[in-house]
């Protein structure tokens, strides 16, 4: 007898319950509209629909509002994300493509302290 095969749950979903701000209790607001942002999720209100970082290290969000808002600076972006990715029981190919959205969406950049 054959035993019937569960779908893969797809690999965004599995992303979007695993980051879900829901999920850590203590996320700021920010974070929360950071992470919905990069998955595509509501969380956040307002909404953030675009990022970018400028040249000499800040993070600067537009939100679905129009308005646009110094976030933070990009290191604590930067170590914000790899806490909440570490906490937040990825697998390997999960971790990898959070990183992925992380990169297409905000980017990785060299040390922008200097």
């Amino acid at each position: 007898m054959n035993t019937p095969q569960l779908p893969e749950v797809p690999l965004k979903n599995r992303l979007f319950c695993k980051l879900n701000p829901s999920r850590f209790p203590r996320m700021t607001s920010v974070m929360a509209a950071i992470v919905g942002h990069l998955l595509d999720a509501p969380f956040g209100d307002p909404r953030i629909v675009e990022i970018a970082v400028t040249s000499d290290g800040f993070v600067l969000g537009r939100t679905d509002e129009g308005a646009s808002h110094f976030i933070c600076n990009y290191g604590d972006l930067l170590r914000n994300w790899s806490g909440l990715l570490s906490v937040a029981g990825l697998t390997a190919t999960e971790r990898y493509e959070a990183d992925v959205l992380f990169a297409e969406k905000i980017g990785y950049f060299g040390d922008t302290t200097t």
